[in-house]
């Protein structure tokens, strides 16, 4: 073997040793990278748990103003209660009014089934002479007064936005049992006195016309006196 190729084969062993050396350092490396990169995560990994740990051992801790508004609702709560037993006659007064209510309940419904009875049911009848244009009188001892909030001295007032018109509205309604809501008022005006009146009425449909005669009567309001029915 001569010189040159034993140096070259000598070379060639050589860079293949180093080459091989630079593999092994650089897997040696890579895995040195590994293991920190991975412990890391470890260490770290328990640090947060101890830390997680801890926190959730510590007690609750209550701000005094947490404590004062727990404690406020209890207090209004003793003190309702306190007024509730320390105020029987409120709850008797409640009682009271609530049978008044009650009462006038009661009332309001009884005057609305005497509004739906017959209003001629105790009145006399009487057939009117022909020719006269009148086919029946009636006339009821029953009738009373519709009541007033006018004062007195009164006197009898025309006008259709007065409280005298609604009084006597009221009183012809009552009078003849024809709503006030269903009722036509053809006339209306004085019957020869400053408290005696005279209305020409019909229901809507007008199957009926009635002349009703009405009279005041001192701090009671009008009340009806005769219905001529019309022919």
């Amino acid at each position: 073997m001569s010189n040159n190729q034993f140096s070259t084969s000598r070379y060639e062993k050589r860079d293949k040793k180093r080459k091989t050396n630079i593999v092994l350092n650089t897997l040696i490396g890579i895995v040195l990278v590994l293991i920190f990169v991975i412990g890391s995560q470890l260490i770290l990994g328990a640090n947060q748990s101890e830390k997680t740990a801890k926190y959730n051992e510590q007690p609750d801790i209550k701000l005094a103003s947490d404590e004062e508004s727990t404690k406020e609702p209890a207090a209004e709560t003793e003190e309702n209660q306190e007024a509730e037993v320390e105020d029987p006659e409120a709850s008797e007064e409640q009682g009271e009014e609530g049978s008044e209510e009650t009462e006038n309940t009661e009332n309001n419904d009884t005057a609305e089934e005497e509004s739906t009875e017959d209003p001629f049911e105790q009145a006399t009848i009487t057939e009117g002479e022909p020719g006269s244009g009148v086919a029946e009188t009636i006339e009821n001892p029953a009738w009373e007064p519709v009541g007033t909030s006018q004062s007195e001295p009164h006197s009898a007032n025309y006008d259709k936005n007065s409280q005298d018109w609604k009084e006597m509205t009221k009183t012809l309604s009552y009078a003849t049992g024809i709503p006030e809501a269903e009722m036509i008022i053809w006339r209306l005006e004085n019957n020869g006195s400053p408290n005696d009146a005279v209305g020409t009425i019909s229901p809507k449909d007008q199957s009926a016309k009635y002349k009703v005669y009405i009279t005041w009567v001192e701090n009671k309001g009008w009340m009806p006196t005769k219905i001529e029915k019309q022919s």
